[in-house]
């Protein structure tokens, strides 16, 4: 899923998308008791006890520095009224202030509740990003889409094209994507983004570019126009994240 989509090492996705994918690591820092207690006790919204704990555990490990190397804005919302946040998994020694402190590499615009349950599990991510409760600024919503892309490809004969003398095994998801986007034109407004997939494996690569933008939309070899979104991930993982085998949280982390 959406989500799932972004958390590793061998998908790479350029851009800020980086950043956006790393939140997981700083909803796993939050708090998952207290919260309600929290707004109870007279706290202006419940989130306010998960930001004290982030800053605790980011002070405690400063390996997280390197880890994330990101800083985060985020905009709670609720009552008539806002919060903003800014956590910094960046500049030593890392940290949670109140406020808009220097500049964000990614910020994340929800309500209180929506962030309440994303933290304690009620609801998740992609649920949120796709019913607009949950915003993040930049090209994450490029990345988000993904999962569209990969609905499209086939889910058999990808062994076949391997034994059939094809370079890399994902050479038959290509044309393939390329034909439903041009058998279905409103895939260019539903996801309007160019994407640059970066395809490694026995000490080469290939490129290619999958436009689902400019009309008529269509997969071409090779880099064409600007991107977008880049994705550098081995041929093997790709056909795994194709056929189900591996997620990109898995991929990711």
């Amino acid at each position: 899923n959406g989500q799932q989509l972004f958390m590793g090492g061998k998908l790479k996705i350029s851009g800020n998308m980086a950043m956006a994918m790393k939140l997981e690591v700083l909803k796993s820092m939050a708090p998952k008791e207290g919260i309600a207690a929290s707004a109870a006790g007279g706290e202006e919204f419940a989130s306010d006890v998960i930001f004290p704990e982030i800053d605790k555990r980011i002070k405690e490990d400063p390996s997280l520095l390197k880890k994330i190397a990101g800083v985060y804005r985020f905009k709670i919302t609720g009552n008539g009224t806002s919060k903003t946040w800014t956590v910094d998994v960046k500049n030593a020694p890392g940290g949670v202030t109140q406020g808009e402190e220097g500049k964000a590499d990614c910020t994340v615009t929800i309500s209180d509740s929506d962030y309440v349950d994303l933290i304690t599990g009620k609801a998740n991510g992609q649920q949120l990003f796709m019913g607009g409760k949950l915003k993040i600024s930049g090209n994450m919503a490029m990345a988000m889409k993904l999962e569209v892309l990969k609905s499209m490809a086939p889910k058999e004969g990808i062994a076949a094209s391997a034994a059939g003398g094809e370079e890399f095994a994902s050479d038959v998801i290509f044309p393939e994507i390329d034909k439903r986007i041009k058998e279905d034109p409103s895939l260019l407004k539903k996801i309007a983004g160019v994407y640059r997939f970066k395809i490694t494996g026995n000490g080469t690569s290939k490129t290619w570019t999958v436009d689902v933008k400019n009309a008529p939309g269509g997969v071409t070899q090779g880099e064409e126009g600007k991107a977008d979104c880049t994705v550098t991930i081995s041929d093997s993982d790709y056909v795994d994240l194709i056929t189900g085998k591996a997620n990109g949280q898995q991929l990711f982390m």
